[in-house]
């Protein structure tokens, strides 16, 4: 499937060092391309389903479609689609993604700068975000979750990610179990896309007995492994901020899911219903056998319930006090890829449906996006979303990247020369400036309070055509 790629590492005096200059030149010999369609329609479509997801966020479904009205069609291309107008959608870009898409462009980064996923180097580039936005894209941290900014804005954060997150789910007294992870977490199917049979022997060797022990399997089935390894990966880069054994299923399956739908391995629901089983059986044994064993309210009847949800409607999307469940965006994802992939809903109506239902719904949106973006490609993604992204052309050139790193496209990467993946993001003036963040924040002040003012003065200006009206009927 994936050709060889090669990995020239030099520094300045041309001696060998993984600290030096990197140059990865792929040349395909034998590869299916409709796999690079699958991952840029994952990854471009997960960044729709938010920035669409967006136009509902928090509303409930009385209000979306009181708004949007009967037919909702929702444009990113002119005449694109006016948002409805309130404080919170007011912060943002139009046409633009949020924190969820922004998080998953800090995982691609991280990868291309360091070669492999590093939970240590995504912490720092959490803490980057929470304190001064997306810097190559000079993105603000708009839409910082709860408990990402309690873990990552925490003093001991960066010594151990993963201990503070854990100790933070341990004060809520185990309770939270928020999607702030699963968010962010299809690239990591894609990545593990690069995880080869060969490969995967030399690195099961490694960890292979472990997880054995920890799960209790004794398989050794080589495409299981693989995804075991999936689930492995996505678990260690979701630790980093959630701790909760509920996010670590919701980021297993949602990988699991994207790698083997960016294979084609996913043609049925009974396919899907594996998957799922296999990731239940997984993480459930897995967390009953940690040392000391965590004792956790993971509950299969809860888990089904949401993941074999026959109507959108089921999973109470909107409810205020439970919106950001990760089951609830776990749920409302394989929804709509289940209705994809059987014929019943397109791309797009599926995720109208679903952000219709209102509750975290750019969150809800990125998931499904992902999920049913690497089921359908990017060239099947609805045009008048696709094309009328914002940052739509640089973000594709770091999917053209990530794909070459993983062999599934011809060209050459540089490394070290990519000042995008740098933590500042390649600014010539490096990190911000306290005055540059507050000037910043100020611009977008600015923006809300001339976007309040605009809306009052034109529902002043329909009060006074609304009384005039009456003044003529009453004279006539």
């Amino acid at each position: 499937m994936v050709s060889p790629i090669t990995i020239t590492t030099t520094t300045n005096n041309g001696s060998n060092s993984l600290s030096g200059k990197v140059t990865i030149r792929n040349t395909i010999t034998d590869i299916d391309f409709d796999i690079m369609d699958r991952v840029r329609g994952a990854l471009i479509g997960s960044a729709l389903g938010d920035t669409i997801g967006l136009y509902t966020e928090f509303l409930t479904p009385e209000i979306a479609k009181d708004y949007y009205g009967p037919n909702q069609q929702f444009s990113l291309v002119e005449p694109v689609t006016k948002p409805y107008q309130d404080y919170h959608r007011d912060r943002f870009e139009s046409c633009a993604w949020t924190d969820d898409t922004d998080h998953t462009l800090l995982i691609i980064l991280s990868y291309l700068r360091e070669g492999e996923l590093k939970p240590e180097d995504l912490a720092k580039r959490l803490r980057v975000w929470c304190e001064q936005g997306l810097l190559v894209l000079n993105r603000l941290p708009l839409g910082l979750g709860n408990t990402v900014g309690s873990v990552v804005l925490n003093p001991d954060y960066l010594s151990n990610p993963t201990e503070t997150a854990f100790e933070k789910w341990l004060r809520s007294e185990k309770y939270i179990a928020p999607n702030g992870s699963v968010m962010r977490t299809i690239p990591i199917g894609i990545i593990c896309l690069q995880q080869t049979q060969s490969q995967q022997s030399q690195q099961s060797q490694q960890f292979q007995q472990t997880e054995q022990a920890a799960t209790g399997t004794t398989d050794n089935d080589p495409e299981l492994e693989l995804e075991n390894e999936v689930f492995r990966q996505a678990i260690r880069m979701g630790a980093i901020t959630h701790a909760d054994p509920r996010c670590a299923l919701s980021v297993s399956i949602a990988s699991a899911l994207t790698r083997s739908l960016c294979l084609n391995k996913i043609h049925t629901e009974s396919d899907i219903n594996a998957l799922l089983e296999r990731a239940w059986s997984y993480v459930s044994t897995k967390y009953t056998n940690a040392s000391p064993p965590i004792q956790t309210i993971m509950d299969k009847d809860e888990f089904s319930r949401h993941v074999y949800a026959e109507r959108l409607e089921e999973l109470e999307l909107s409810d205020r006090q439970k919106m950001g469940y990760t089951y609830k965006c776990l749920g409302s994802a394989i929804w709509c890829l289940r209705k994809v992939l059987i014929g019943e809903e397109t791309f797009k109506t599926a995720m109208v449906k679903l952000i219709m239902s209102g509750g975290d719904a750019d969150t809800n949106g990125a998931v499904a996006g992902g999920l049913m973006g690497a089921l359908a490609g990017y060239e099947r993604l609805p045009s008048e979303w696709r094309d009328g992204l914002r940052h739509r052309e640089w973000y594709n050139k770091k999917i053209d990247q990530l794909g070459v790193v993983l062999g599934l496209m011809e060209g050459v990467y540089e490394r070290e020369e990519d000042k995008d993946t740098q933590m500042d993001g390649g600014r010539s003036g490096g990190m911000l400036s306290e005055e540059e963040m507050k000037r910043r924040e100020m611009e977008v002040m600015e923006k809300i309070l001339l976007a309040g003012k605009q809306r009052a003065e034109e529902a002043e200006a329909k009060r006074k055509a609304k009384s005039s009206s009456k003044k003529s009927w009453f004279n006539w």
